[in-house]
This record gives C-alpha cells, sequence and structure tokens, in this order.
C-alpha cells in the first residue's frame, strides 16, 4: 500500500473515530482523551519493539515482552528508562489494559496509577522533566464524562478502544508514513478547525510548518539545533524534523510554551514522532520575561508562530529596557502588543549563521511609534532578509491575514529586502484556504534565488525603505499591482451588462431562498459584547496626509471624515495605510461617528478618523461586526469624539460562528445584489452614451 493510500486510509478511520464519539463530550476537550490514549498506546508499542528486538537480536526467538510477568520484568528498568527515558510493566501496557477495560468497574483508577506509574519510572534521571505531568489532562474523573463512576468509564473504555482499532501498524518499519505523527497531526488539525480560535492558539497548518522549515535552510548553512520560544504543541518543530531533520540525525529541538496543556501536548508529540527525550528540551514558562534556554542560544534555525498583539511586561518591569535581548532598539515594544519582543528575543537567540522565520500579523509591518523604531533597528542592522505576505484564512479560527519575516544574523549577498505577495498562493479547500504544493516551491524558489517577478516580488534597498516609505515592511507597498488601465470598447461594456445581468439572476435566486428560510438561523446563546472587546483602534496621526495637491492620477486614495469619504489621490509613498480584500479595515469617524468599509490603501485628511480591525484574540467574523454596528442607533448630539468615551461601550449580540457566517452571506448578498444594480445604471450609461454618439454625429 503507498503511503498516500496509508494516509488516506487512516485519515479515514480517525474520522470514523471522531464522528462515533462527537456526543459524548466537546470536541477540543475531548481531543486531551483521544491524543493522551494515541500517546499511550505509542509509549507501550514503542517499548515492546524496542525491547522485542533487543531480544530477538539475542537469538531469543519468538519473545513477546507483553506476555512477560512484571516481576521478570523489571529486571529491565534500569536499562530502558537510560535508553528510552521511561519504563512501562507488562500489565500496565496498553494492549493488556484494553483487553480488561470493558470489564474493569475500576478503570479510572487502573489508568490512574499506569499514568503516576510510567512518569513516576523517570523520577531523578535525566528523562524526568521531559516525562513530568504527560497525562495530566487525562483527567479520569472530569465530571463531563458522566455522572458517576460507572458512566465514565464507559466513555473511557470506549476512547480506548477507539484508539486501540487505529491501524497504525505493529512496528514502525511496517508503515510508509509515521502513522502515529500523522494521526496526532490530524486530530489536532480536525479539533481545531471544529473549535475556531481556541483549536487555532495551539496549531499552525503543516503546509505553513513546511514553508517556515524550508525557509530556514535554503541557503544550505549547518543546522545542529532549531528552536520555537513560542512551541505551542510542537507543530513547527516537528515538520522541521520531517523536512530539514532529515538530514540531520542529532538535530536537537528546543522550545518554550508558557500554556501547560499545550506544553504537554508538545512533549506528547516529541514522543510520538520518535524523537528521543535526549533529543529535545521543551520548558514551561513565559519566554520573554523567563527565557529558559539563554545557555544553549545561540540556534541555527528558528521558526514560530508567536502570539498575536498580546500583552506583556514591556515598561510595567524596569528590568527588561536593560534586557540585552530588548535593548539594541533603545525602546521596548508596546505593553498591549507583544509582537516585536518575540521578534527580538528571536533575533538575540540567533547564531551568526542561521535564519529565522517567524509567522507574524501584518499589523507589525506598518504600525508607527515605537514598533517603527524596532523596525528601523532592525532594517539597519540589515537583519530583514525577507517579508512574505500569506494569503488569508489559512489558519483555524479568525481569518486575518498573516505574513513571515525572515531574519538573518550574518552577512546577507546584498543590503535588500525581498518582498513577496504571495497573497494570492493559494487553493480554496472548504471552507479554508491551503497553499499547495505548487505554491510553496514558487515562494521557496523565489526566496532562494532572490529573484524579482512581475507582480509577485521585488528588492528593495534598505536605505529606501528607511528613508522613503518610514521603514515600512508591507509587501503591498513595494510589489506592483497588476492593473489593467485599457479603455473599454462597445463590445466589454456589453460583455460586462452580459455578465452582470448573469450575476444579477444568480443573486436573485439565492435572495429568494433567503427570504423563504429568514427563520432558520440559530440564534440561541446569544452573548452581548462591547465593542471594544472585540476591536482595536488605531489613531491616523501616522497615516495623515501632507499635501494638498491631489491629482486623479496619483494612486493613493485620501480619506475624510463624514460620509464623502474620498477626497481624491495623492503621490505621497510614506505613512500609507495598508488595506485589501483580505485585510479589510473600518474607519470611523470620531466626531459624527459614520464609518465606512475599505479594502484598499489609503491615507486620511482628518485626525478625526480611527482605524478598526478586530482583536487577534477574538473569535468574531469581522463583517458581522460591521453590520452589527450598522444597527447601533446613536445620533451624537455634541462635538467631541466619540469612540472611546461613548461608542466603543456599546454592545453587540454575537452569535455562534456559523450563525455569523451566515448572517454575513446573507447580508453580503443583498449588498452585492445593490452593487450589481448600480453597476448595471453605469455601464447602461455608457451603453446610452456610445449610441448617441454613435447615432447623432454626422461628419
Amino acid at each position: 500500500m503507498s503511503n498516500t493510500q496509508q494516509r488516506e486510509e487512516l485519515h479515514r478511520t480517525i474520522w470514523g473515530i471522531a464522528e462515533e464519539l462527537r456526543n459524548e463530550i466537546d470536541g477540543w476537550e475531548f481531543k486531551s482523551y483521544v491524543l493522551g490514549t494515541l500517546f499511550y498506546r505509542f509509549i507501550s508499542e514503542n517499548l515492546t519493539d524496542y525491547i522485542n528486538g533487543l531480544q530477538h537480536e539475542a537469538g531469543v526467538a519468538g519473545f513477546d515482552y507483553a506476555q512477560m510477568k512484571d516481576e521478570e520484568a523489571e529486571a529491565a528498568r534500569a536499562q530502558m528508562v537510560q535508553e528510552k527515558g521511561f519504563f512501562i510493566l507488562p500489565s500496565q501496557l496498553f494492549a493488556n489494559v484494553c483487553k480488561k477495560c470493558e470489564k474493569d468497574e475500576n478503570l479510572n483508577m487502573t489508568l490512574s496509577k499506569v499514568f503516576k506509574t510510567i512518569e513516576g519510572s523517570a523520577i531523578g534521571t535525566d528523562s524526568e522533566d521531559d516525562m513530568r505531568g504527560l497525562f495530566s489532562d487525562f483527567n479520569v474523573d472530569n465530571s463531563k464524562l458522566g455522572s458517576d463512576v460507572k458512566s465514565r468509564n464507559k466513555i473511557i473504555a470506549k476512547v480506548l478502544l477507539s484508539v486501540k482499532d487505529m491501524k497504525l501498524g505493529t512496528a514502525f518499519e511496517e508503515n510508509e508514513i509515521d502513522a502515529f505523527g500523522d494521526a496526532y497531526e490530524y486530530l489536532m488539525g480536525m479539533y481545531a478547525s471544529n473549535a475556531g480560535k481556541s483549536g487555532g492558539e495551539y496549531f499552525t497548518p503543516q503546509e505553513v510548518s513546511e514553508l517556515l522549515a524550508n525557509l530556514t535552510a535554503a541557503d544550505g548553512h549547518e543546522i545542529h539545533s532549531v528552536y520555537d520560544p513560542a512551541c505551542g504543541s510542537g507543530s513547527l518543530l516537528l515538520k522541521f524534523s520531517k523536512t530539514v531533520g532529515k538530514e540531520y540525525p542529532a538535530l536537537k529541538y528546543y522550545g518554550q510554551e508558557i500554556n501547560p496543556t499545550t506544553y504537554n501536548l508538545c512533549r506528547i508529540n516529541m514522543f510520538l514522532h520518535n524523537i528521543n527525550y535526549d533529543n529535545f528540551d521543551i520548558q514551561l514558562e513565559n519566554t520573554l520575561t523567563q527565557p529558559q534556554h539563554r545557555d544553549l542560544e545561540p540556534f541555527d534555525a528558528i521558526v514560530s508562530n508567536p502570539p498575536y498583539s498580546k500583552k506583556w511586561d514591556g515598561s510595567q518591569n524596569p528590568l527588561l529596557i536593560n534586557d540585552d535581548r530588548y535593548s539594541g532598539p533603545g525602546v521596548l515594544a508596546p505593553d498591549d502588543k507583544s509582537d516585536f519582543a518575540f521578534v527580538l528575543h528571536i533575533f538575540s537567540s540567533l547564531s551568526e549563521s542561521g535564519t529565522a522565520a517567524i509567522v507574524e500579523y501584518p499589523g507589525i509591518l506598518t504600525r508607527g511609534g515605537k514598533e517603527k523604531t524596532i523596525r528601523n533597528w532592525l532594517l539597519e542592522k540589515n537583519a530583514v532578509d525577507a517579508v512574505i505576505q500569506l494569503p488569508s484564512n489559512l489558519f483555524f479560527g479568525p481569518s486575518i491575514p498573516t505574513c513571515i519575516i525572515v531574519l538573518r544574523k550574518g552577512t546577507r549577498p546584498d543590503n535588500k529586502v525581498l518582498f513577496i505577495n504571495a497573497s494570492k498562493e493559494l487553493k480554496k479547500v472548504g471552507n479554508k484556504n491551503k497553499l499547495m504544493p505548487n505554491n510553496l516551491k514558487h515562494i521557496l524558489d523565489v526566496f532562494t534565488s532572490r529573484i524579482e517577478e512581475s507582480y509577485f516580488s521585488t528588492l528593495i534597498p534598505i536605505k529606501t525603505i528607511i528613508d522613503e516609505y518610514d521603514s515600512n515592511l508591507s509587501p503591498f507597498i513595494y510589489v506592483e499591482k497588476e492593473l489593467n488601465n485599457q479603455e473599454i470598447s462597445i463590445t466589454e461594456v456589453n460583455n460586462s451588462i452580459e455578465n452582470a445581468l448573469e450575476e444579477s439572476a444568480l443573486l436573485n435566486e439565492k435572495i429568494e431562498s433567503y427570504e423563504m428560510n429568514l427563520n432558520d438561523f440559530n440564534t440561541e446563546d446569544i452573548e452581548w459584547v462591547a465593542l471594544s472587546e472585540l476591536l482595536d483602534y488605531e489613531q491616523p496621526t501616522p497615516y495623515i496626509v501632507k499635501s494638498t495637491n491631489y491629482d486623479n492620477s496619483f494612486k493613493t486614495p485620501v480619506l475624510t471624515a463624514g460620509q464623502s469619504v474620498l477626497l481624491g489621490y495623492t503621490d505621497e509613498k510614506k505613512g500609507i495605510y495598508e488595506a485589501s480584500e483580505d485585510n479589510p479595515v473600518i474607519i470611523f469617524d470620531d466626531f459624527t461617528t459614520s464609518f465606512h468599509w475599505i479594502t484598499y490603501n489609503f491615507k486620511v485628511k482628518s485626525s478625526a478618523m480611527k482605524m478598526l480591525r478586530p482583536r487577534a484574540d477574538v473569535n468574531v467574523n469581522f463583517r458581522y461586526i460591521y453590520y452589527a454596528m450598522k444597527q447601533i442607533n446613536f445620533i451624537p448630539s455634541q462635538h467631541q469624539r466619540h469612540w472611546i468615551s461613548k461608542y466603543s461601550n456599546f454592545k453587540i449580540p454575537v452569535l455562534a460562528p456559523k450563525t455569523q457566517e451566515h448572517i454575513v452571506e446573507v447580508l453580503d448578498t443583498y449588498s452585492n445584489s445593490i452593487l450589481n444594480a448600480n453597476k448595471q445604471v453605469k455601464l447602461r450609461q455608457k451603453q446610452f452614451e456610445y449610441y448617441r454618439n454613435k447615432l447623432l454625429t454626422f461628419e
């Protein structure tokens, strides 16, 4: 069976098991039991295969560790703990516990004892830290599993037997795929996609992880260590192992995580991918204030997807400004946005020949203040090798766009930054976007060769970025957009009208179906949430236009307060606010409280405007927020700024994500119908003018 067939069969099995267990307990919480059981099975079979292999090599035919008596097996304890990092008695092996689980009235106590014994086998040894607490999230007495011990044990037994039935092979060499690791990643992805934000916090899509790994190794430098300072469940480190790590069998993996649950998941993940305990070091602590690997720095490769725009100690901790990781730029990252604190920590941890690839929220590429100062410092250090704009909606949870910043500390081939706009490199898969192999290859080929490609990549001198573009690092600023300025012929007008009529028919069909099913919305569990908890605002100061020379031949729109919105166009290059279809923004007039949905780059005329975007830690559809704001009935009675004092305190109803999507779909359809009607009017006007001139021009 090919590796693709094996993987597809495994995924079908896992999906079937998940469907069967779906109604027992919430999916994202239930993953702790499925993944914990998968880990228990793995280390049991891994140890059994290892011991059986040693005995077979010694000439003991037909030996099976699982059939040994516990007292006889004790003789192997010390050797196994030293070589594998843990020890399991035969009676406590996954397979043997499964045989009795359905009839074991004390299954909860049995498993609790087994888990404590496995973790306890490493106490006082080099693997103690790696094994401690690995089963802590497998709560056998969780009331959510059932109201009494009997019902809880019934569900736990079902989980054990379901994992037992997964076709993961009886030994590693029997599989063309890394079955345990692949099962883990598929489960994580499945639960994360169902859980939205809560799952997305812990899981980076595999294709993004693969891109990060290949970016850090693209120049061919020797790699002896890889590090992730916000490692989550370890998906980036493990993808590194599967790609680049194949060339470096002695590679050491280092990571730090602040969340105890995902810290445990990461260590489990390491074991499931057959990385021995002495080749990884995962620590639990706050990386920004208590880094745990400073004595092991520097690292040859760093891959990371740190949290977006989270609060951190920053200026509240007087020691941090003198911390050598942060002291270089002379300012700390803002207290409410830790993004650049992670970037500086990563740069500090990098070896002279190393490369770091970091997933970030694009706001850090353009925001002013302290973040601009840090960008400027990194540019002056020639540390920014490339910035890659990714497609939106790649990650689980909020569909915000993301980018990759590539850093290098040593000598680079030029004093330029490579900008890649890969926002269109995607395939729509279900309700998410995905980077396909051809997309990954395109990005990596251009990155490796550092070539300029029309509408995709460009090289910009660092001095130009600092002097002319205010240290703005957004690829949208530098990579030329594909435009079509050709004059429209009457044939094109007629074709456009035909297309608009077809679009109108489809929209009308959808509208009719909506009108028949408006009562189908699930409006249960409404939560009223203040706008201040859903949206971040940014002051307009860095983006205010200086020139009064507005000309329609210029490229950048200038937006003004109030309903008129568009004032004109400017040729200024600095201080441009970035927005697009994939990365929209709401502009809000602080005096009149009028607001608009903007999907293009712009500058502003008025200091009364605020730019609103969803908080990175909120899983609410941004377009839904926009429509809900339209329902707020507030007429300003005084000429004063209203966002902070009044408007942001208004609450909107937050429904289930699927219901939000449904509402947005309906309202967008009506909105598109209006736009379509306006488009038809304009096209008919062109048609009218053409035929009027044609019929009434006599020469």
